[in-house]
């Protein structure tokens, strides 16, 4: 019975032996790979900053900084000035990076997405999420005839998305 139990235990502690072995094995070679991605990218991105200049210079070049408004038509106004996103960024991508609670639908296609709510004030029978844009060389705010997740921001842009009753028909984020 002895013999038995030691077999039974050597057995359990040599699968654990080589379970473990395995799973340290895997982990490690994945560190080795993401050490060696990030060294990679380091050193081309030293290389690039000598080429272009300063690590500023390069940053600069594959971002793009906008000022973002969430207008909760209760007083209440959030911005986010002078953020800093890459350069391709949409509208409702830079919406959901900034803003912890967007609920949505996306329609898909030439549809798009349909913002449902934004921390928790949900569209109703009468109010809904409109969003606006204020271009860098433009003085007044328009909304776009497309979806904000088709909007594609650009450096200066100024962005709202404003709580707002459909009747009458909003013409500014400011509008009640």
């Amino acid at each position: 019975m002895e013999k038995r139990v030691f077999t039974y235990v050597s057995l359990a502690l040599l699968v654990w032996a080589i379970c473990g072995t395995a799973i340290a094995g895997y982990y490690f070679t994945q560190y080795s790979t993401y050490r060696n991605e990030y060294h990679n990218l380091l050193g081309e991105l030293t290389t690039l900053s000598v080429g272009m200049g300063n690590v500023s210079d390069v940053v600069n070049s594959i971002s793009l900084r906008v000022d973002f408004l969430v207008n909760y038509s209760n007083g209440t106004l959030t911005w986010f000035n002078d953020t800093t996103l890459p350069v391709g960024t949409t509208v409702f991508t830079a919406l959901q990076l900034l803003v912890p609670d967007v609920n949505y639908t996306n329609y898909g296609g030439s549809l798009g997405i349909f913002v449902n709510s934004i921390n928790g004030l949900t569209y109703n029978s009468t109010n809904g999420w409109f969003y606006y844009a204020k271009p860098a060389e433009a003085s007044t705010w328009t909304q776009p005839l497309y979806s904000c997740a088709q909007y594609i921001l650009h450096k200066g842009d100024t962005i709202a998305f404003a709580y707002q009753s459909e009747n009458p028909w909003p013409t500014s984020p400011f509008m009640k």
